[in-house]
C-alpha cells in the first residue's frame, strides 16, 4: 500500500517539472530573443554613425575654412544628420536669389551627396535630403510676402540648384519653409538674428526617428 502511494507520489510530480521546466526555457528564450533585439539596434546604430562619419569627413575636406568660421556646421539628432549653412553668403536681405558665392558652395555640396549617396562597404548612407528654409523674426517689407513665404522660396531655390544643375533625384528631395518659428538662438538683433537666418540640409538615415 505504501509503494502504491509512493508510485503515485511520484507520478503526479513529473507533470508540474515538465511544466517547470517548459516555463524556464520560455523565459530562457525570451530572453534570448531580448539580447538578439539589442545586438541588431546596436550594429543597426553603429552602422548608421559609420555612415555619417563618411559624409561628414567629405564635408571637413571640402570645407575646412567654412566649418572653422561656422559658415558651415554639421550636427546630428539620432538618424538625422544636419548641415546648416550661414545665410550671408546664400541669399541677399528680402530676397531668395542664391548669390554667386553661396551657389558655388551648395552646387559642391549637391556633388558630394551624388556622389556620396552608395559606399562601395556600407552601401546605401542616406536614405532622402531634406532642405529646410529659416529666417530671423524681422517682418520682410515687401507687401503681401511673409517670412514663411520668403523661407518657403529659399528652400525651394537650394532643391532646384539640386535637381536642375547637380541631377539629384528629386524623389529623394523635400523642400520647407518654416519662416521664424524654428529659431536655434533667441533672436537678438546682433547675435541671434544672423544665426536664425539660415538653409538647412538635413540627410535622413532611417525612416524611424532614431536608433535606440
Amino acid at each position: 500500500m505504501d509503494l502504491k502511494i509512493r508510485q503515485e507520489s511520484v507520478s503526479n510530480v513529473w507533470p508540474a517539472f515538465t511544466d517547470i521546466s517548459i516555463a524556464m526555457l520560455l523565459i530562457f528564450l525570451f530572453f534570448i530573443f531580448i539580447q538578439f533585439v539589442s545586438n541588431s539596434k546596436l550594429f543597426m546604430k553603429m552602422q548608421m554613425e559609420k555612415k555619417q562619419d563618411t559624409i561628414e569627413k567629405v564635408f571637413a575636406e571640402k570645407f575646412p575654412n567654412e566649418i572653422k568660421n561656422e559658415i558651415i556646421t554639421i550636427n546630428r539628432d539620432g538618424n538625422l544628420q544636419r548641415f546648416t549653412f550661414s545665410n550671408k553668403i546664400l541669399f541677399e536681405t528680402n530676397k531668395a536669389i542664391l548669390q554667386s558665392e553661396g551657389r558655388g558652395i551648395l552646387t559642391t555640396v549637391g556633388q558630394i551627396l551624388q556622389k556620396n549617396k552608395v559606399d562601395a562597404k556600407l552601401g546605401q548612407l542616406y536614405k532622402s535630403i531634406q532642405i529646410e528654409g529659416h529666417t530671423d523674426n524681422v517682418p520682410i517689407i515687401i507687401p503681401n510676402r511673409s517670412n514663411w513665404e520668403l523661407s518657403s522660396d529659399r528652400a525651394i531655390a537650394v532643391l532646384r540648384l539640386f535637381v536642375n544643375d547637380i541631377g539629384i533625384n528629386p524623389r529623394t528631395l523635400t523642400a520647407t519653409g518654416y519662416g521664424e518659428y524654428h529659431p536655434v538662438v533667441p533672436n537678438h538683433p546682433k547675435d541671434g538674428h544672423p544665426k536664425n537666418r539660415r538653409i538647412e540640409i538635413v540627410l535622413v538615415y532611417s525612416e524611424t526617428g532614431g536608433i535606440q
